[in-house]
């Protein structure tokens, strides 16, 4: 309850009059775009009536010329919104003690060979990475992006989405580390037969012992045989998980964890029920829930974080 009522803090204070400013200009651009459309249907009555060949081609180029500058106006607002926000809410997590200094990227993200290192997921068609976010929890590095993962239906001509939320990469830069963990979420036990499998390829099987009851009611867990299961995946840290896992739950959000360990890198993928941040010409965009929903998803995932390299 302190950190959420510091953070409503730091959004009075910083976020806010932001946003009130990024609103300002969403109605402005709004207004222009509004006045524009009547204005261009007049020029074509106008034009309708008229007639002349000469006209028509004389007027295509200040009209060409002035949707140009109307498109270039909504590409730079749309460029900026998430960049100004999430630049805040990284400045009010970085304060930390815990965290080192983040930095923000709109157009960067977490490579293909490291996403499919993690085994979580094992094939995919369509790859589409953003907003990167890299610092360090303690003494772990990490990356941290948005994706987009798609891969052809065996069954539709269409793409279906594989995952679709925010990854984390984290390397813990221990040489003693060996072996693989991986946790899958039951719930999605039948769209994960081929990570299982995949896993199996490098010799993970199903484990059970010295995993919670109530973990196991949520996770499917495997491991390679010689990874220190008892000491990577404590009885804290699985605690850890499910607190992590409640916290959403209760506020009636449909969102899973994966988590996997491979030698020594993390990897952690949350799927995302809605989109966050992301502004539009047509809606209000000074919102303090969604501000607070995107700042929870990633605090909730640096806060795995930090538990594992506390524990470990």
């Amino acid at each position: 309850m302190r950190v959420y009522h510091d953070f409503r803090i730091f959004y009075n204070q910083n976020i806010h009059p932001e946003l009130l400013n990024l609103e300002q200009r969403r109605r402005r651009l709004v207004r222009l775009l509004s006045l524009s459309a009547f204005l261009l249907t007049g020029v074509l009555i106008v034009q309708s009536y008229v007639q002349i060949l000469v006209v028509t081609l004389l007027l295509l180029i200040p009209v060409g010329l002035w949707i140009a500058y109307l498109g270039f106006r909504v590409q730079v607002y749309f460029q900026e919104f998430k960049p100004r926000v999430v630049g805040l809410i990284l400045d009010f997590i970085d304060n930390d003690i815990n965290y080192g200094s983040f930095q923000y990227d709109a157009k960067g993200g977490i490579s293909k060979d490291k996403f499919l290192s993690s085994k979580i997921f094992t094939h995919l068609d369509e790859y589409v990475a953003e907003d990167l976010i890299t610092g360090q929890v303690r003494e772990m590095p990490f990356e941290l992006c948005e994706l987009q993962v798609r891969e052809f239906s065996d069954v539709r001509t269409r793409l279906d989405y594989v995952f679709r939320g925010v990854f984390l990469y984290g390397d813990f830069r221990r040489v003693d580390m060996q072996g693989g963990i991986l946790l899958l979420p039951d719930a999605y036990r039948k769209y994960l037969s081929r990570s299982e499998r995949a896993f199996h390829l490098i010799g993970g099987r199903r484990v059970r012992n010295h995993l919670l009851p109530e973990f196991e009611t949520f996770f499917d867990t495997y491991a390679t045989p010689n990874v220190r299961l008892r000491e990577i995946l404590s009885e804290d840290l699985q605690r850890a998980i499910l607190r992590f896992r409640q916290r959403f739950q209760e506020a009636n959000r449909d969102k899973e964890i994966y988590l996997s360990i491979i030698g020594d890198k993390l990897y952690i993928a949350l799927t995302q029920d809605k989109d966050l941040l992301e502004p539009s010409l047509f809606r209000n965009t000074v919102s303090f829930e969604v501000v607070r929903e995107f700042y929870e998803d990633i605090n909730l995932l640096l806060e795995i974080v930090h538990e594992m390299d506390v524990l470990n």
